[in-house]
């Protein structure tokens, strides 16, 4: 067998020894290369997210979508916004003349709250009592019907007769947004 000099066993020895450095570094740059392509796809994971979610929850987009369903419901609604006091006493005075009644109340009673299918919406109330033939008393009511207000409610109605006058009370709640 032959004998390696002390030359050629430190060359061995460098050779084995750098052959176990590279494959220490080579796994090391394997797994820092492996570790990198998995930081990248969780970082393009996360931007898809946040270009969802950008997307889904874009701030001026929804305000936007805000504005103009506000704008349609102003336009469309099927509630009033306010009710004139004014023109609606006009309105409960011409609906007693045109019934033919002399004699009538009208009280503003505040304001209520009324809830319609899922929504709250406000309400706003008037008592009213008026006397006279039970015809014309209907007759009343058929024009308070025809008001150019769609959300009209009558509640309480009471009637009852002297003789042959009658009397009716009732409250008229007009509903508003």
């Amino acid at each position: 067998m032959r004998q390696f000099s002390r030359f050629q066993i430190i060359l061995i020895v460098a050779t084995v020894a750098l052959v176990a450095v590279n494959v220490f570094l080579g796994m090391g740059y394997f797994q820092a290369v492996n570790k990198r392509a998995d930081l990248e796809s969780d970082i393009a994971n996360k931007e898809e997210a946040i270009e969802y979610m950008e997307g889904r929850y874009n701030i001026d987009a929804l305000t936007r979508e805000l504005a103009e369903a506000n704008r349609k419901l102003a336009e469309e609604a099927p509630f009033p916004g306010e009710i004139d006091p004014l023109e609606l006493v006009d309105h409960i005075i011409s609906a007693v003349q045109e019934a033919g009644l002399d004699s009538y109340t009208y009280k503003p009673s505040g304001q209520t709250t009324e809830k319609v299918g899922d929504g709250t919406y406000k309400g706003v109330k008037y008592a009213i009592t008026t006397s006279g033939k039970l015809i014309r008393l209907i007759g009343f009511i058929n024009n308070l019907e025809e008001l150019p207000y769609d959300t009209l409610k009558i509640t309480g109605i009471s009637l009852t007769s002297a003789g042959e006058t009658w009397s009716v009370r009732f409250n008229l709640v007009f509903i508003i947004q």
